[in-house]
């Protein structure tokens, strides 16, 4: 440009429009120049903007491990929940078995007070047996005593009758009153050697009963411990025969649980919802619990008094308008419809028992649709009761 305006000075012409070009190019370089400096100043925003989306990138993953590990921690708290509330179920159950087994255990205190009562009254006669026997020996020794000085006087008065044979004629009066008197002593001591005999023979006969005595109250103390360790044994012989016909029967269900002696039945396996008529997967269950329980009892001798308990709950969800009051009434109504199926299976109906406890004894207190899930249930327990006298 200088070149052109040097080649020009020549003209006379304006040369104001080749400065205003001047300008203009330089400010357009001036431009670019900023342009650039902003371009610049841009990629180096945008790269640190980049590594500042890689940072909070990787801070997000982490939160979201963070938040996955707390959701782990939160699952593993509710499990020890439910946990804790199975083992105190178990432990309420184990209290129950306590009662039971106390109870069981106060009637046979009270069979044994008896058997102890037979035992002293026993020991009383063989007491006086005892003391009779030795008042017949002390009689036998008087008797004996007795004996021993009438023979003295028999062998004194022979000796005398011997010493007075020369004067017999003349004390013929007297020798006649002596034999008199010595056959009336010799029949003393013939009667004295009877009773004797008999008191001997009594004396004898007592000896054999208070050993028979002694035997009888052996035997009678071996005869009640060994029918109290039968009686146990045989109970719990039957009840784990049942749990064991009921394990293999329900085996391999999710909806049936072993609650120490208690088999627990969901309440979806039995009833539809809000209803009492048993469905005919139930129906199916329940035919084949009754097929093991009448199988065993039949085994069980009459003697031994007990009772299938069916326990029936709900959830805590109020009864909408219907045919049943409230939960109690729903649950009572679900164990007896369980307890005439039963019935009407074969099962005597003196061996059942159905009670209704609706919401007031859940297994767990949470509101979840699996904590209501777990509290509607059919429980089922065999049991011995004591007989009405």
């Amino acid at each position: 440009m200088a070149l052109a305006r040097l080649g020009n000075t020549r003209r006379s012409e304006n040369f104001t429009w080749p400065g205003f070009v001047d300008a203009l190019a330089t400010l357009l370089m001036v431009i670019i120049f900023v342009l650039m400096v902003f371009v610049l100043i841009q990629a180096n925003l945008a790269y640190r903007v980049s590594g500042q989306d890689a940072t909070l990138g990787e801070m997000r993953q982490q939160l979201a491990s963070l938040s996955e590990l707390l959701n782990i921690e939160r699952r593993a708290s509710a499990d020890l929940a439910a946990d804790l509330a199975q083992l105190q179920i178990q432990l309420e159950t184990s209290e129950t078995d306590r009662s039971a087994l106390a109870k069981q255990l106060a009637l046979v205190q009270t069979t044994l007070s008896t058997r102890t009562s037979e035992l002293t009254t026993l020991s009383a006669k063989q007491a006086e047996t005892e003391a009779a026997l030795a008042t017949a020996r002390d009689a036998l020794d008087e008797r004996l005593r007795a004996l021993q000085m009438v023979e003295g006087q028999l062998a004194l008065t022979e000796a005398r009758n011997r010493t007075q044979q020369q004067t017999m004629r003349d004390l013929e009066v007297e020798t006649t009153a002596s034999k008199a008197e010595i056959a009336q002593m010799t029949l003393v001591l013939a009667g004295l050697r009877q009773r004797i005999e008999e008191l001997k023979a009594l004396l004898a006969e007592k000896d054999r009963q208070a050993e028979a005595d002694k035997v009888a109250i052996a035997n009678l103390g071996k005869s009640l411990n060994n029918a109290l360790a039968s009686r146990v044994q045989e109970l719990q012989q039957f009840r784990s025969e049942f749990f064991g016909r009921l394990r293999d029967v329900l085996k391999g269900r999710d909806d049936v649980q072993i609650v120490g002696d208690r088999f627990v039945f969901q309440s979806e396996v039995l009833f539809a919802p809000g209803q009492a008529n048993i469905g005919p997967t139930g129906q199916s269950q329940l035919a084949q619990l009754a097929v093991a329980l009448a199988d065993i009892a039949a085994k069980i001798p009459d003697d031994i008094n007990w009772v299938l308990q069916v326990d029936g709950h709900t959830d805590n969800l109020p009864v909408r308008a219907g045919r049943y009051t409230d939960n109690w009434d729903l649950s009572t109504e679900r164990a007896l419809s369980v307890v005439r199926f039963l019935v009407s299976q074969g099962v005597p109906a003196k061996r059942l028992a159905a009670t209704g406890y609706g919401e007031f004894q859940p297994l767990t207190n949470g509101d979840s649709v699996a904590d209501r899930h777990l509290n509607r249930r059919i429980e089922l327990k065999i049991t011995q009761r004591v007989a009405a006298k």
